[in-house]
């Protein structure tokens, strides 16, 4: 989809997401008959995302499982929680994932979190993380993981998406992922000089509670956690009537209050005014 003349059209694949609207919306219409043709653009694109793209899937989390999978990584430097974890799943064909169990097999393996900007997620979710990706650094070439969430929230940028998403617009994004305890996983944790130090590091060993992997074959994405100030409600609302129409124009209910409150304030000092006030609350007997 949105290719032309093997050409990404991203303008047009921008322009179909900010027609989209809330799923709640799309939800509640589909029992209609002409839906298709109302939000046609719309169902194509979701049936592409939601669909098609199945390899790998993301699941929702029971809030009650999420304090079980933070704990995977025990960290010590005390952070807030995210608002939203989904877990990153894979078919039970997939090549990649049969790939690492066979790499790892016999190996230990371990968790850690990497953070990212949430335009990278896209990439990261569908192809894994690549060390041909990332900047060298001080340490030397590869990707960067620690075992303290606080470490790795520095790296996730607080990115804008979808504004129909319960989400939110504003999020942030980390990955928990699972490592194979490898010769190829740099760990600041080690004292043995092959397990902390890569060939191209230019400060010596990698720091601790960090993690340098040389080999992209070696981790796996496991889960996702959100940070969003914003999470909405996925009921749909109707947006009709006074309090709607104040929710959608914030900036000029706050003028008009603004304007009332100067009115409020100059009728106060205006004698006038102070007169009639004062014989009104004689009359109902406020004085």
């Amino acid at each position: 989809m949105y290719i032309k003349n093997e050409c990404k059209d991203i303008e047009a694949l921008r322009r179909a997401v900010e027609l989209i609207p809330p799923l709640a919306v799309i939800f509640k219409a589909l029992q209609e008959p002409e839906v298709y043709e109302r939000y046609e653009t719309a169902v194509e694109l979701l049936y592409w995302v939601l669909i098609r793209l199945r390899d790998p899937y993301i699941k929702s989390i029971n809030k009650d499982c999420y304090e079980s999978i933070l704990r995977k990584v025990p960290s010590e430097i005390s952070v807030a929680a995210p608002n939203l974890i989904f877990q990153v799943a894979n078919a039970k064909q997939s090549t990649s994932e049969e790939k690492w169990k066979t790499i790892g097999h016999g190996s230990t393996t371990f968790f850690a979190f990497h953070g990212s900007r949430l335009e990278n997620f896209h990439s990261i979710i569908h192809y894994g993380l690549q060390q041909s990706m990332c900047k060298k650094s001080l340490f030397g070439r590869g990707i960067h993981l620690s075992s303290e969430l606080g470490v790795s929230l520095q790296y996730s940028l607080v990115g804008y998406g979808w504004g129909g998403s319960v989400l939110g617009s504003e999020m942030s994004c980390l990955a928990l992922c699972e490592l194979i305890n490898h010769v190829d996983v740099k760990t600041g944790d080690s004292e043995t000089n092959a397990r902390n130090i890569t060939r191209d590091s230019v400060c010596g060993r990698v720091p601790n509670k960090y993690y340098l992997v040389t080999n992209s074959e070696l981790v796996r994405v496991r889960y996702l956690l959100i940070y969003s100030q914003e999470i909405r409600t996925t009921r749909y609302t109707d947006n009709r009537g006074l309090l709607a129409w104040f929710k959608q124009h914030k900036l000029l209910t706050f003028v008009l209050g603004y304007v009332v409150l100067l009115a409020s304030v100059g009728l106060t000092h205006n004698k006038r005014v102070e007169k009639y006030y004062k014989l009104f609350a004689q009359k109902v007997g406020l004085e």
